[in-house]
């Protein structure tokens, strides 16, 4: 059981500016809610520990001053944030379950509650942006950090930064000029005439049924559970050496670690499900967008940079055909996310009158009617490239990270381990009926 002990508005330490700040189209359909992450520490907690938290978020947000704004509303469903500096919140917590109890991390009702919860009942504008919990494990084994980012603040990339960026600070260093976060989100503003839309984009398209349905009733009731699978530096050599047993067409790179692992995930998941051999399956995709575009973003650009692309197949060919075949499925879904194609996705957002039908589009709609992306189609997110373990606040590098949240859909989000030795962690949610025929396949086929 956690116990919140105390509770600090942070806010900047100096002053920032104030007004509004305008947000791009792809913020406008990325999930309204909070992403939960943690970081795990095995340092004793110094009761000095909260005080440099407190001291150096407040400069930090000096830097990165919407984030202690909040979210205003304005015509048409848009959204942007008032830089108001009503500030961050930072939570001081302790539990009565040590750093063993809660076993290795992976997503569960017991790792949520090592990250703040968000009242969604309040007025959105009324949310802070972003809520961090410091909890202490009994007995004194280490320490979790917790964090609540608001999605439309930034993507994976633009979080991860800030954290790290807050972290040197606590250390008692100084940012570097490079470090410093790009906020004027008008780079992607455009306004040329809106043109119709270039390319198929399958990703925005309805997700295909489990054949003999006609709704998604019984596979959204369905459980959902996580586990973390390893692989280590020479499984992921022979998931790259298998991918590449047949080469690439003739002048392409060879597959990639992403490409390899994704496709062996995308592999068992259709065999783990036992579904008709017809059946059609859409794997989604993110893809980081600042180098892709024409002009490229700056690398630290602080904001959400991902566009969504998808790859589609059927078992019978997915679970048959050689890696490389899945493979290219993959390199081609990623390939095409071009300049021209994230401008054609960009003018899908804009065509449309009112941001919520947008949303709709690209999250699906809520409640009820809610789409559901799990079973027999699938997420797929690599967070390999993200500095994740360089968050050190003064008491040495996370011995773990993670989201600390069950998905209610099937979806894997790779990333390297902490030992830093090649090695890598897929952490997966996947209905609960089929995860251990998920593991059997994921070892046995390597």
């Amino acid at each position: 059981m956690v116990t919140i002990t105390a509770s600090y508005t942070i806010i900047p330490n100096e002053s920032t500016p104030q007004g509004r700040l305008w947000l791009s189209d792809i913020d406008q359909v990325i999930r309204m809610r909070h992403t939960p992450t943690i970081y795990i520490y095995k340092a004793k907690h110094n009761p000095d520990f909260i005080e440099r938290l407190r001291k150096s978020l407040s400069k930090i947000l000096v830097h990165y001053y919407p984030i202690a704004g909040r979210v205003c509303w304005t015509e048409g469903g848009r959204i942007e944030f008032d830089c108001n500096a009503k500030g961050a919140i930072l939570l001081e917590a302790e539990t009565t379950k040590t750093l063993g109890d809660y076993g290795d991390f992976s997503p569960s009702e017991s790792t949520k509650e090592l990250v703040p919860t968000i009242d969604y009942n309040q007025p959105m504008e009324d949310l802070p942006l972003l809520t961090v919990q410091l909890t202490r494990f009994h007995g004194n084994e280490g320490l979790a950090i917790g964090v609540a980012f608001f999605h439309p603040l930034s993507d994976g990339l633009g979080a991860i930064q800030f954290i790290n960026s807050w972290a040197k600070i606590a250390r008692g260093d100084t940012l570097e000029p490079h470090e410093m976060p790009f906020l004027d989100r008008t780079i992607l503003k455009f306004s040329h005439p809106l043109l119709a839309p270039r390319f198929d984009h399958i990703e925005l398209k309805p997700l295909p049924l489990i054949l003999g349905r006609s709704d998604t009733t019984v596979e959204k009731n369905k459980k959902v559970t996580t586990a973390l699978l390893r692989l280590t530096a020479e499984q992921v050599e022979k998931l790259k050496n298998k991918a590449n047993e047949e080469a690439p067409k003739q002048g392409s790179r060879p597959y990639s670690k992403y490409e390899a692992i994704g496709a062996h995930i995308w592999r068992c998941a259709s065999k783990a499900r036992e579904l008709d051999e017809n059946q059609p399956i859409v794997v989604r995709f993110n893809a980081d967008i600042r180098s892709r575009i024409v002009p490229p973003l700056p690398q630290n650009y602080f904001g959400n940079a991902l566009t969504q692309t998808a790859a589609s197949g059927h078992v019978g060919e997915i679970t048959s055909k050689p890696l490389s075949y899945v493979a290219q499925k993959i390199r081609e879904a990623i390939k095409v996310v071009k300049n021209e194609y994230i401008r054609s996705q960009l003018d899908v957002i804009r065509g449309h009158d009112h941001l919520d039908n947008a949303r709709a589009l690209f999250l699906g709609q809520e409640g009820k009617n809610a789409s559901f992306f799990g079973n027999p189609n699938f997420h797929l997110t690599s967070w390999m490239s993200m500095p994740v373990y360089e968050a050190d606040f003064g008491w040495g590098k996370p011995h773990y990270f993670g989201l600390a949240y069950v998905a209610p859909h099937d979806r894997a989000l790779i990333l390297l381990s902490p030992e830093g030795d090649g090695s890598v962690i897929v952490c997966l949610h996947f209905q609960e009926a089929h995860i251990q025929l998920f593991k059997d396949f994921f070892y046995r086929d390597i």
